[in-house]
């Protein structure tokens, strides 16, 4: 399943042209799904009171003038509502010029008609939103802001044609004064930012109408998110042979730990242990695996020299490279701390680790100031951003991340190489040309520790020899799953990123593993 942004959705509409569907039958085909979605609508209300199409001067406007045109020649009262003036597409102008044809269909200029459009709009069964579909971005003009003010506070069903008017279909964002919908019908796709607060809850109920594209159509394109499902993660995992050893599914090095965060190291470790990692070592100060050892007896441990603030000293650096050379992989980050000793020391596992490496939390921290360095990676590179994180590797501000985070991501993986978890709802995998798009979790991994136990997932995964960028996938989806199994037993407010770790064996025995 695909979740285009507006650029690839005109992609994908260009190359169905390409391949025998024209724009003017798509057109068609898209209002003929706004027409059957009121006609079943109209099995429950009574539309002999009528219908209102709010229409654009773009093929937004021309879905709903043949829509419309459908509809009256059923016989079921209609008005248009011409919200930007005639049309400018020449698809729209041959659609409208097709509302000719039917004798009682009233049509009104909204700039000349306000009075009459609002009393259509106080006794209209459905209103439905035909003015700028997935192109819009920015402000909604004040004509339209006062024409849906005016449409929201009536009692209608409200269809969008599309997306909602003002609905950001990238970042998921609305402009002021959006319309909020009971139904969008969408063409051919969901788009990826109908899947962000705030647009879904503007969409309402949300149609994907197939509109003649085919997934041929999609071919070739770099970055199309994708939906992650479980069938994908199955495969990964393929039955262990009795032969195994505890070699054989990987030995990784997690750096973790100060002592003001010894706990992000105990998640970490034992989520990579709760995940099938064969061998884990933990590389942490004295103070850090003191207090934890006990609670994690299947690790081993590698201590190391402390600062004066308890975090990893620079000197440890000799003794981290050392530890590399058999590992499977290695994870950073988790509780680390920044400082010039942390710093100097990933930029040494940046450069001399063999393996995949997946830098989290403070490992990030530690390179926001000089992002270059990842380009001497010898081995493939995961990060797992959150939103403050992915800003200072971006350099832009926590708003502007908050509000387009796989574009940011698709940006760091396209010029660096890696692969990047953009943490949030829903979450973004991104690399080598591919986005995985991943709806897993809930509000209670709104908790400090949830991304330590997601990390230690994700290096498990890759421990094992998983693909980097299937590890990082499979990772948040499972990490996901098993958050949603710790909500159900405990609720989202009680859960904690222990329970999480403790719910993994839940998510891993139903995929029959």
């Amino acid at each position: 399943m695909f979740f285009p942004t507006p650029k690839q959705m005109k992609t994908i509409e260009s190359n169905s042209e390409k391949n025998g569907v024209s724009c003017s039958e798509l057109m068609r085909s898209a209002g003929e799904a706004v027409t059957l979605l009121i006609y079943k609508i109209s099995r429950e209300t009574d539309l002999s009171s009528g219908v209102v199409f709010i229409c654009g001067s773009g093929n937004n406007g021309g879905d709903g003038f043949v829509a419309a045109h459908s509809l009256a020649e059923s016989g079921i009262p209609i008005t248009v509502v011409l919200a930007c003036g005639d049309p400018t597409t020449e698809l729209a102008g041959k659609a409208y010029c097709d509302l000719s044809e039917i004798n009682d269909m009233e049509v009104l200029d909204l700039n000349d008609n306000v009075g009459k459009v609002f009393e259509r709009f106080s006794k209209a069964a459905v209103i439905v939103d035909a003015v700028f579909g997935t192109g819009m971005h920015g402000y909604l003009p004040p004509q339209v802001k006062a024409c849906f003010s005016y449409a929201e506070r009536c009692e209608a069903i409200k269809i969008a044609a599309d997306v909602p008017s003002g609905g950001d279909c990238l970042r998921g964002t609305v402009a002021e004064g959006t319309l909020k919908c009971d139904y969008t019908v969408t063409f051919g796709y969901k788009k990826v930012g109908m899947l962000s607060a705030p647009l879904d809850h503007y969409c309402g109920e949300i149609v994907v109408a197939d509109i003649g594209i085919t997934d041929k159509c999609c071919k070739d394109i770099e970055y199309l998110p994708t939906l992650y499902e479980e069938g994908s993660v199955s495969e990964l995992f393929p039955k262990r042979p009795k032969n195994c050893h505890k070699g054989s599914f990987g030995r990784l090095l997690n750096i973790s730990g100060c002592a003001s965060m010894s706990g992000a190291a105990l998640l970490s470790t034992n989520a990579a242990l709760r995940s099938g990692a064969g061998l884990v070592t933990l590389a942490s100060t004295g103070t850090v695996i003191n207090r934890i050892a006990s609670a994690v007896p299947e690790a081993t441990y590698l201590p190391l020299e402390a600062d004066k603030r308890g975090a990893i000293a620079e000197i440890s650096g000799d003794v981290i490279v050392k530890a590399l050379k058999n590992k499977t992989a290695v994870s950073a980050g988790c509780g680390l701390s920044v400082t010039d000793g942390t710093k100097s020391v990933i930029k040494r596992v940046i450069k001399e680790a063999d393996c995949p490496i997946i830098l989290d939390a403070d490992g990030i921290n530690c390179i926001a100031d000089n992002i270059d360095i990842i380009r001497d990676t010898k081995n493939k590179l995961i990060i797992t951003p959150h939103i403050g994180e992915l800003a200072r590797l971006s350099g832009v501000s926590h708003q502007a991340a908050a509000g387009d985070r796989l574009t940011l991501a698709v940006n760091i993986a396209r010029e660096y190489g890696a692969v990047v978890v953009a943490k949030g709802v829903p979450t973004f995998v991104a690399g080598r040309g591919r986005v995985y798009v991943i709806p897993a979790g809930n509000p209670g991994l709104a908790r400090g520790g949830s991304g330590d136990v997601l990390t230690g997932i994700i290096a498990s995964f890759a421990a094992q020899g998983i693909d980097p960028l299937d590890a990082a996938a499979a990772g948040v989806y499972i990490h996901g799953a098993a958050a949603d199994c710790a909500a159900e037993e405990l609720s989202e407010i009680c859960m904690l990123p222990s329970d999480v770790i403790r719910c993994l064996s839940v998510v891993f025995k139903k995929m029959n593993r």
